[in-house]
């Protein structure tokens, strides 16, 4: 009997861990081929994309689900006024267009550098005017470029919006703010306008000999330290700021094609053709005058002057058919302190500014296409220290009419017919160069303390629109040299010690 039930309870057990060991193994084959269908089909993973402002291109700013061992394409560009475009995977740069293998859990990013803050858009290009900005941060510029043209004088806010804009008869050139915040500008008729902050027009002054304009050259007023202001037409008119009354003139009938400047002590310089560096008291009579040395020659320079009141100006000529372009220095006296003599034929029509190494710089046009335009820099004692060359991008060459300013980094900027505004570090190299809406001409920059750079030029033909832009840089004003761009200041008064 118990035999019976040994051999009776065995083979149950037997079964059972039979059973058992028969169920552990499906289910062991069954953990096995859910573990090979995993590695057999992808499983999801995300791609997270982060778009900065002023980019074009693909995949859009999202999160994405894709299988792992996708491949992935990607591509973007920066929009216009935008620079610097990066593109990261995982923290790390990659080129701006390309493709990857997606893995696991990824982010990709592309941003880029906004220069240009604004374009304002105008029915005539600013073509000669260099702006300025008010103590109130207001920006005036002025647009036109021939006589026949109907300039307008506009004033804007820094974002680029509209305060208000007045129509004149003729072409403007830059504007000045005075002494006593008032606005003034010179036409191409020689006309000079004074408006009020608010854009009101207070006077206008036009006692000229004879009506003349002249279809090159920068002609802006400038101002003294009492607040007289002095303009060149036909001779020299020295006017007062209040009234728009004459105070007194000088060379009566003489031919200006430049703007006249002052020094530290009150001497107005201004050069008049067939008279050449005239040195005028702040009473209306002579100091002193010197010519340059071919009587053929003439300048569209401003007067620049330095802290021992040594003078710069540019001339340019033709002699037997060959252009040329000297270079000018002349002591407080009147006397030759040297002349450079500009090699290549290059023309030379800005104005010279001073660096923070005392060094003078000047901007060329184009000689032709094989000699083109560039900057170069001069020693106070007259050697060239250095030269910068820009490319034509052009069929024909591109010229520089372009003053140059310096921030207060010490970097330079200036602006050319090739479109693009050029950023140079104080030995001459190239630091930048960023593309513009627009060509620029006789415009020059000026800088505001809070890193903004305003500039015009033309789009296409004189009688096409243009723009007037605001770009970003480094600097927050002036380099704190004698002359560090045109006019002087960022009131464009054309007088040494003006802030």
């Amino acid at each position: 009997m118990l035999t019976y039930q040994k051999s009776n309870v065995i083979p149950g057990i037997i079964i059972s861990i039979a059973f058992l060991g028969i169920l552990i193994t499906l289910l062991f084959l069954g953990c096995k081929k859910e573990k090979d269908n995993e590695e057999e089909y992808p499983k999801k993973v995300s791609l997270t994309v982060t778009i900065g402002q002023g980019i074009d291109g693909f995949p859009k700013t999202g999160v994405y689900q894709h299988d792992t061992g996708n491949v992935i394409n990607y591509g973007y560009r920066a929009l216009e006024g935008y620079v610097n475009l990066l593109v990261t995977l995982e923290g790390k740069e990659v080129p701006n267009s390309g493709s990857f293998i997606i893995r696991k859990d990824i982010t990709l990013k592309a941003e880029a550098e906004q220069k240009i803050l604004w374009k304002f858009s105008t029915n005539l290009p600013p073509y000669f005017s260099s702006p300025v900005v008010g103590d109130d941060k207001t920006v005036y510029f002025t647009t036109g470029i021939y006589y026949a043209h109907q300039g307008r004088l506009y004033a804007l806010n820094p974002d680029g919006t509209m305060k208000w804009s007045f129509a004149h008869t003729s072409a403007l050139f830059s504007p000045v703010i005075g002494n006593d915040g008032n606005i003034y500008v010179q036409d191409f008729y020689n006309k000079l306008l004074s408006f009020n902050p608010g854009g009101s027009l207070r006077w206008i002054y036009d006692q000229f000999l004879y009506i003349q304009f002249e279809n090159v050259g920068q002609r802006c007023p400038a101002v003294g330290p009492d607040g007289t202001i002095y303009i060149g037409g036909s001779g020299l008119h020295a006017i007062d700021p209040s009234t728009g009354s004459r105070k007194w003139i000088f060379s009566e009938g003489a031919r200006v094609k430049s703007s006249p400047s002052v020094g530290a002590d009150g001497t107005i310089y201004i050069l008049l053709r067939g008279s050449d560096l005239m040195a005028v008291s702040s009473g209306g009579t002579e100091k002193w005058n010197n010519k340059f040395v071919d009587a053929w020659e003439m300048s569209f320079s401003s007067p620049t002057i330095d802290q021992k009141g040594v003078i710069y100006v540019s001339s340019e000529g033709k002699d037997q058919g060959i252009d040329y372009s000297n270079i000018y220095a002349f002591n407080s006296d009147g006397s030759l302190k040297w002349r450079y003599a500009v090699p290549e034929g290059l023309f030379v029509r800005s104005s010279p500014v001073i660096d923070l190494s005392g060094n003078i710089l000047i901007t060329t046009k184009a000689s032709d296409a094989g000699i083109p335009a560039r900057i170069f820099a001069l020693s106070p004692e007259g050697q060239k220290v250095w030269e910068y060359i820009i490319d034509n991008v052009h069929v024909t060459w591109d010229d520089i009419y372009c003053t140059p300013s310096i921030d207060n980094n010490g970097l330079i900027y200036f602006g050319a017919e090739t479109g693009f505004l050029y950023i140079l570090n104080q030995n001459g190299t190239l630091n930048n160069k960023y593309q513009l809406p627009c060509s620029i001409n006789w415009s020059s920059p000026a800088i505001s303390k809070e890193g903004t750079l305003y500039l015009g030029g033309i789009a296409s033909g004189v009688n096409d629109p243009g723009y007037f832009t605001a770009v970003k840089i480094s600097g927050n004003g002036y380099a704190a040299t004698p002359w560090p761009k045109f006019r002087h200041d960022g009131r464009n008064s054309g007088r040494y010690g003006s802030k």
